[in-house]
């Protein structure tokens, strides 16, 4: 392999696959959410590896994003979160996706064009109503329930096939406002119930929700954050056994000894203490390293965290989890990071050109376009190329059987 990459690890998916099955209440599925890409590991891959070993759902936000499951060969549940468009609504019913109802306004124009692709032979549009509760976000205020419950009925071509609402304070363990928020979608199903309309599923726990509320799995629990590695907070570490399936790596591609005293990048704020060995690696801020989200503080423990975690940065030192590592050693990056290509202090490391470096990158603001390896066993299964030019999810896949 040269340059950049990133490799995936399709067991550690499945392993983490497997440990929620195993907290799941009886009568409950794991609904998988690969949205955003399966948050940058590749929503195709993901999702095929989960299918093969067992799981029947998956949410996606965008009609664009289950369109491009089905085009994989994904045969489960895939059901759209977001809200979505009439001129989206035929490519959606067509392929059987599961639309997510939030407004009113949909229903007659929905219930017709269920109406004309069932003369045509295809299935009738199924929806999941979205329920609001304290998100503030979409979905269907109690104020709503009664003329939804009217619309509903009259619209023979549409099925009811869930119900659901998004809890807000989950991961921060906010258990009054969850409880609020839960006894809330409770309310409104029984009112919608004593309305006439009785949804066959419900599902309310994300991955925080599903950790500390086992009661509320209900149906079906959406999965995102689990499945790929990650807690949903702090607290959660240890709750359950994760594997890290993400692993972005580049390689040396120049080598070179300077005398103490040598600076080394932009603004030269990076100075040798000694003499040493610095290493060029292609990897920079287009690939995302380096590149981190807007956090706003949770408190004044978590804004010192921050500006100290920023200083540290300033220097070079890289503090928490997340570290440069060549031949299982963490290394210091000397100076800024740069576009495409950064500087390592290595002291008096051996190593060669070509040598592997393991780096930090944010799965949701990796390149696309950085070259993605699969791997499921001892078996490379594909690599994965964004075209230049094409919508980032549409990919050129390539099969590989290499060991």
């Amino acid at each position: 392999m040269t340059g950049t990459w990133i490799e995936v690890n399709l067991d550690a998916v499945v392993a983490n696959y497997r440990e929620i099955t195993k907290q799941l209440q009886p009568g409950a599925k794991c609904m998988a959410v690969v949205k955003a890409d399966a948050y940058g590991l590749g929503a195709a891959e993901v999702a095929q590896a989960l299918e093969q070993a067992g799981c029947e759902a998956f949410a996606v936000t965008k009609v664009e994003e289950g369109l491009i499951l089905r085009e994989q060969g994904i045969k489960g549940i895939i059901l759209i979160l977001g809200p979505t468009t009439k001129e989206e609504w035929y490519q959606a019913v067509k392929a059987d996706l599961h639309l997510t109802l939030s407004e009113i306004s949909w229903i007659n124009d929905l219930n017709e064009v269920s109406r004309q692709l069932e003369t045509e032979g295809f299935p009738q549009v199924k929806v999941h109503l979205k329920l609001e509760t304290g998100m503030g976000r979409t979905g269907f205020w109690p104020s709503e329930l009664e003329p939804l419950a009217r619309a509903l009925l009259a619209a023979s071509h549409i099925q009811v096939a869930g119900a659901y609402t998004h809890f807000a304070r989950a991961a921060q363990r906010d258990k009054r406002y969850t409880l609020e928020q839960y006894n809330r979608f409770q309310d409104s199903l029984a009112r919608l119930k004593g309305l006439g309309i009785d949804p066959l599923w419900q599902h309310v726990c994300n991955s925080a929700a599903f950790l500390d509320y086992p009661e509320w799995h209900h149906n079906f629990v959406r999965i995102g954050t689990l499945l790929v590695g990650h807690y949903p907070g702090a607290g959660f570490a240890g709750s359950i056994k994760l594997q890290d399936p993400w692993t972005a790596k580049s390689q040396i591609v120049q080598l070179r000894r300077v005398p103490k005293g040598t600076y080394v990048g932009y603004q030269s704020i990076y100075r040798t203490k000694a003499e040493t060995q610095l290493a060029v690696i292609p990897v920079g801020y287009a690939d995302g390293f380096g590149v981190a989200p807007h956090f706003v503080p949770q408190g004044i423990i978590d804004f010192f965290k921050i500006i100290i975690k920023n200083l540290a940065a300033l220097f070079g030192i890289t503090l928490g989890q997340e570290r440069v590592v060549l031949k299982g050693q963490s290394v210091r990056i000397a100076g800024k990071i740069g576009m495409q290509l950064t500087v390592l202090d290595i002291g008096n490391l051996k190593c060669a050109l070509g040598d592997e470096v393991e780096f930090p990158l944010r799965r949701t603001l990796a390149n696309p376009r950085t070259l993605r390896i699969y791997r499921q066993g001892e078996q490379i299964l594909s690599k994965r190329v964004i075209k230049e030019g094409v919508l980032p999810l549409y990919t050129e896949y390539s099969s590989m059987t290499e060991t």
